[in-house]
């Protein structure tokens, strides 16, 4: 799901917005976007999971999903986060080193053509972890399998995060136009990441500056701008690599809210 680190760097686009956090405040007049409409929200202020929004993820068999669990110690709630982490497992002499954590929105919100996603949230540097903030495909196959939307990932130590898509077209073609963005900003430190969805471009938002713009462009390719052909869920999650050193874990993923808005009627 995710590109080599090596290649990326290669054909990231430097994009600075500062090393500022965004204020910790829920006042009601943030959540106002001029011709937008919040539909759902939440501010993670526990004890559970609001099933009607989320689910855990489920282990599966990508780099992302192998080694997620289903145990509350990797999905967490503190101080009005959820904590996503992954952790050395508990269970002695198991099959899977580590375990992880990640949400996913349940299959009922689906969202509109033209929509915005809003997150607050910080990571913490930790080497072999891989943080992010996605929209998969609700319906995964071979066709799909290429097609994600980062809306937010971090490699381990990284003081820098990616906007990046992913399509059949960018596995070829990713400079024209270029699929990701590098943008200079500290995960360490809370940010809130945004991207809005429009019948012919994705826009991406750091902190309320624009960090990119992924256009559908005429091609005779196929495939160039497929993110309005399917349903997409939310994600948040922490995957490790097989070689993390369990010495420098918990790896750490506060999610302080999430924000859902389409477009107003004209």
């Amino acid at each position: 799901m995710y590109m080599k680190k090596s290649i990326i760097l290669l054909l990231a686009v430097m994009v600075i917005v500062g090393m500022i956090s965004c204020s910790g405040s829920k006042n009601e007049d943030e959540k106002y976007r001029k011709g937008w409409t919040l539909v759902w929200e939440d501010n993670f202020d526990g004890p559970s999971l609001d099933t009607n929004i989320w689910s855990k993820l489920p282990r599966g068999k990508n780099f992302n999903d192998r080694f997620m669990s289903n145990n509350d110690a990797v999905a967490r709630f503190h101080e009005g986060n959820i904590v996503l982490l992954g952790l050395n497992n508990p269970i002695e002499n198991a099959e899977q080193p580590f375990i992880t954590g990640g949400i996913t929105t349940v299959r009922h919100k689906k969202m509109a053509k033209t929509s915005r996603i809003e997150a607050r949230l910080r990571t913490i540097s930790v080497p072999g972890a891989i943080y992010y903030m996605s929209l998969l495909p609700t319906n995964k196959s071979e066709e799909t399998e290429n097609i994600f939307i980062n809306i937010m990932s971090r490699y381990g130590t990284d003081l820098f995060i990616y906007n990046a898509v992913s399509s059949d077209y960018t596995q070829e073609m990713q400079e024209n136009p270029p699929a990701m963005t590098l943008v200079g900003v500290n995960p360490d430190k809370y940010h809130t990441f945004v991207m809005e969805r429009y019948p012919d471009s994705l826009v991406f938002y750091v902190n309320d500056l624009r960090t990119k713009m992924y256009p559908r462009i005429l091609t005779d390719m196929e495939g160039q701008f497929p993110f309005n052909d399917q349903d997409f869920d939310l994600t948040f999650g922490v995957s490790l690599h097989s070689t993390t050193n369990p010495d420098n874990l918990p790896a750490y993923m506060f999610v302080d809210w999430v924000r859902y808005y389409e477009r107003n009627e004209e």
